[in-house]
């Protein structure tokens, strides 16, 4: 059985996962759409969006011009195509908005380093699960050589079930 998580092929009745340790009770050949939806496709069917970059130089200032600019709710810290952090709207909240001189500093104070990424052929399970894991609302994509090419967020797979299920409600 392919674990909807990780995508790990577990031996037929398997009860837990051997590799990310989730439970697989429940989700055998007659699982929900829901559960078979999340699992056989991955993330590139969300159509994620190029990811807005900036250098580490920044300041949080233009980071946030760049997220209303772009009308997105994060940005992707780079150095040489090598991601090295993330910028959300709550980091802006949460660790710069009780002090106006802060919109002078440079992104890297403010930026979660080193964020959860996915590579786009990882499910939307596997997603979904590092999303609630970690708390996240936005995930960075990366291929196979580590540089950022898109980015999810929690609005992008529910807009993807909506329209999912209202289309086989339709028939």
């Amino acid at each position: 059985m392919i674990c909807p998580y990780c995508n790990h092929d577990n031996i037929a009745g398997d009860d837990v996962c051997a590799e990310c340790g989730q439970s697989l009770v429940g989700l055998g050949d007659g699982g929900t759409d829901l559960v078979e939806t999340i699992s056989r496709h991955n993330v590139n069917v969300l159509n994620p969006r190029p990811p807005v970059t900036l250098p580490a130089a920044t300041t949080l200032e233009k980071a946030v011009d760049a997220m209303l600019e772009n009308r997105i709710g994060c940005v992707l810290i780079t150095s040489d195509s090598t991601l090295l952090g993330i910028v959300t709207e709550r980091d802006v909240l949460n660790k710069a908005a009780d002090d106006p001189e802060n919109l002078q500093r440079p992104i890297v104070e403010f930026m979660t380093p080193a964020p959860e990424t996915i590579l786009g052929q990882d499910s939307i399970a596997y997603a979904l699960h590092a999303m609630d894991l970690g708390g996240y609302r936005h995930l960075p994509i990366l291929d196979a050589a580590g540089r950022p090419t898109g980015i999810i967020s929690i609005r992008d797979i529910l807009r993807f079930l909506c329209v999912r299920f209202a289309d086989g409600r339709s028939r």
